[in-house]
């Protein structure tokens, strides 16, 4: 009785454990994919040239220096706001300000995305247009910012109010990625 008691267990451990470690692997084997997902999904706009692919690649580096160090500092404001919440005597003007520092960050980031739309919109063909307003959002960053948004409420998520949702669909007639000459 002991014996077959101490074989299941043993069997329900070995199991655990092979299955822990198959969704640990396959975790790891994903990566960094902001910057891969962008990569695909401009390898598959159509036609776009040589010179185009270079334009788009600097400035996408252009932009991602950019905004590197107001996400950072983003990061900072988000964590010093949590210890002014948590601390034992809370200070509301000191939370106040950060609050404000942390709003003109995101406007500040957000204004840097609008533009830097419009700059990569300017460089494509009014065809290649339509296919990224009609394709954007539907993989690669799109879906990470809504999962990323739908999971803390500050994300790049629908419904939110917050961030991109499903950007380049543009119902607006004056979309620049559609418009822009």
């Amino acid at each position: 009785m002991k014996k077959e008691i101490l074989t299941r267990s043993l069997l329900v451990l070995l199991v655990s454990v092979l299955i822990t470690s198959f969704s640990f692997s396959s975790f790891a084997q994903r990566g960094p994919r902001a910057f891969n997902d962008s990569a695909k999904f401009e390898s598959k706009i159509p036609n776009l040239t040589a010179d185009q692919k270079t334009k788009i690649e600097s400035l996408k580096v252009k932009h991602f220096k950019e905004v590197l160090p107001l996400k950072n500092e983003l990061n900072e404001k988000r964590a010093h706001l949590k210890t002014l919440e948590s601390a034992e005597k809370v200070d509301r003007d000191a939370i106040n300000k950060t609050v404000d520092e942390i709003s003109a960050l995101q406007g500040k980031l957000l204004k840097l995305r609008v533009n830097h739309r419009v700059d990569f919109a300017s460089i494509l063909t009014d065809e290649q247009k339509v296919f990224v307003s009609t394709h954007r959002g539907m993989g690669g960053k799109g879906q990470m910012g809504m999962r990323r948004g739908m999971r803390n409420g500050m994300g790049n998520g629908m419904g939110n109010g917050m961030g991109n949702g499903m950007k380049g669909n543009c119902p607006n007639p004056n979309c620049p990625l559609i418009n822009s000459k």
